[in-house]
């Protein structure tokens, strides 16, 4: 009984053959040209929250090869970044990371991240032993409110 309800469905098909009309494809292009520009617009921001991170880790890492440093040689002060990336490797790979001070007993490190938007990461070991973590623009992606992390 169904058969011929599918033969006639058939055949009223291939009578009425209709294509698409300009319009419809053009509606069908918008749609996925807006669906396109918002999964590109969340990778982008996926990205950046990753570099950022990146950043982060390096400067951690770095203030880790400074306390060795200081274990080796009692002193912060004449510490190079090669010095940093014999004590680790990983810091090879850290391509904003600079040492701002570093005296006998305090140092500054910083890092920034090649998002878009870079955010600036500083470690600064005090003279009477405290660890500041600071970032820079407060409130953006990788750095929280208030600058500190």
């Amino acid at each position: 009984m169904s058969q011929p309800r599918v033969k006639t469905a058939a055949t009223r098909l291939k009578r009425e053959e209709r294509g698409l009309t300009l319009v419809e494809l053009l509606v069908v292009l918008i749609i996925i040209g807006l669906l396109a520009a918002i999964v590109i617009a969340a990778f982008t921001n996926q990205q950046d929250k990753a570099r950022d991170a990146d950043a982060k880790t390096h400067a951690r890492s770095a203030q880790t090869a400074m306390e060795s440093y200081f274990l080796e040689h009692k002193s912060y002060a004449g510490v190079t970044r090669a010095d940093l990336e014999e004590q680790q490797t990983s810091l090879r790979d850290a391509p904003n990371l600079a040492i701002v001070t570093a005296t006998a007993n305090e140092f500054e490190i910083e890092t920034s991240s090649v998002s878009t938007d870079p955010v600036t990461f500083r470690v600064h070991r005090l003279p009477t032993g405290t660890i500041e973590r600071t970032c820079s623009p407060a409130n953006s992606s990788g750095c929280p409110t208030g600058g500190n992390w």
